[in-house]
């Protein structure tokens, strides 16, 4: 297993004041090599060994890509299961900061015991949908089992529901505007704490920066785009069109009206960030339940051309590309583009957004930055250093 990397964020400051953030990242962008000269096949049983993070996405991405280069058209039917894994996994991920990361921001303990349920799933409808739970083949083949696959998304929603809106799910659901988020962080949910807590700091619009999102794209236009930029330099510092752009749940979140509406008033801030998260969850099992009945969504997109493979996967923290070239059935290229190349370019979003504190103190500086990088959300252990602007010395590491 290749190790994960992990990325180093140093923020200057003087007297609270965010000054200047360096990013410097030791990601191993080049870790696909060991694919060089395997087949379809060997790939796809590799990478979920190599990316035990966000598995199910870049198990499918590459999947994905080698279907393009091959020309392989499957039914409807098998992308929607397979998709629908993905969402179940993008649950996962954004529960794990909401169950495990949240109660610590409000002096509360880790929910342990709800996310080890949440791990069981992924097993249980693997083997539901897949024959062998085999979901990420080239010649996977679905179960079919409708009625146990409706009963583990509902058995998700109960679990969701109660430990993450503590009953009060549908009421979220039903929000489109900021009055009535108001109205639903009277209650005593985890999540409803982190907010009040946030509106009583003053801290809803913290890091809120001009940065854009990045556009849809097709398949086309990336791989024209990484032509373009060169691919080593596309995969360890990505830009559209010469332009660093944030890639996260928020882009997939803006159409919501309660977000929309928030980031009329707050920008891409902490509050829109975090709100952004619960709802993503709260729409999930929906999304999951059109997966179940053969419609794919959208987020998920391939092209090819003379052997070339080239796969969009919107993952839980952004979108996730993978191209790939095969000559004579074996891989001669393979390239992997993650979110966090995107939202840790020492450009991007995260650098972005820690220039914008403005803290009473050190100690309150360090939270709002250790807040924010938790709302955008790395892929890999970080490290964040706060470095007095005067003296040069370390006062967090």
């Amino acid at each position: 297993m290749t190790p994960a990397g992990s990325i180093q964020i140093d923020l200057f400051h003087h007297a609270g004041h965010s000054t200047q953030v360096n990013i410097t990242s030791t990601r191993p962008v080049t870790s696909t090599r060991v694919f060089l000269g395997k087949t379809p096949e060997q790939v796809l049983n590799m990478v979920p060994l190599l990316f035990t993070l966000c598995a199910n996405a870049q198990a499918y991405a590459a999947l994905l890509a080698c279907r393009s280069a091959l020309g392989i058209v499957v039914a409807p039917e098998v992308d929607a299961a397979q998709q629908l894994l993905v969402q179940l996994e993008t649950l996962r991920e954004h529960a794990w900061r909401i169950l495990l990361d949240w109660p610590k921001f409000v002096g509360l303990s880790p929910n342990k015991i709800a996310i080890a349920a949440l791990l069981k799933f992924d097993g249980l409808f693997k083997q539901a949908l897949f024959k062998h739970g085999e979901a990420f083949k080239l010649d996977s083949e679905l179960n079919k089992e409708s009625a146990h696959i409706t009963q583990l998304i509902n058995e998700l929603e109960v679990l969701i529901n109660e430990t993450i809106f503590n009953g009060g799910l549908a009421e979220f659901l039903k929000l489109a505007s900021e009055a009535q988020l108001a109205d639903w962080i009277i209650d005593n949910s985890v999540s409803a704490q982190l907010l009040k807590k946030i509106y009583n700091k003053n801290w809803a619009a913290i890091g809120q920066n001009n940065m854009a999102c990045l556009p849809e794209l097709t398949a086309i236009e990336v791989h024209n785009q990484m032509q373009q930029q060169g691919l080593v330099e596309f995969v360890k510092l990505p830009k559209w069109l010469g332009s660093c752009c944030e890639s996260s749940l928020l882009n997939r979140q803006l159409a919501q009206p309660l977000i929309a509406g928030l980031f009329i008033q707050y920008g891409n801030g902490l509050l829109v960030r975090l709100v952004g998260r619960l709802s993503e969850v709260a729409g999930i099992t929906a999304n999951m339940r059109q997966q179940v009945s053969g419609n794919s969504i959208s987020g998920f997109e391939s092209a090819y051309n003379d052997g070339i493979g080239l796969a969009q996967v919107q993952a839980a923290r952004g979108l996730l590309i993978h191209r790939l070239v095969l000559q004579q059935g074996q891989v001669y290229d393979y390239h992997i583009v993650a979110p966090t190349e995107w939202n840790f370019h020492p450009d991007g979003v995260v650098a972005a957004s820690l220039k914008q504190l403005r803290a009473t103190d050190v100690d309150e500086l360090h939270q709002q930055a250790e807040w924010l990088i938790n709302a955008i959300d790395p892929c890999v252990e970080y490290q964040l250093n706060l470095i007095d602007g005067c003296n040069g010395n370390e006062i967090y590491a």
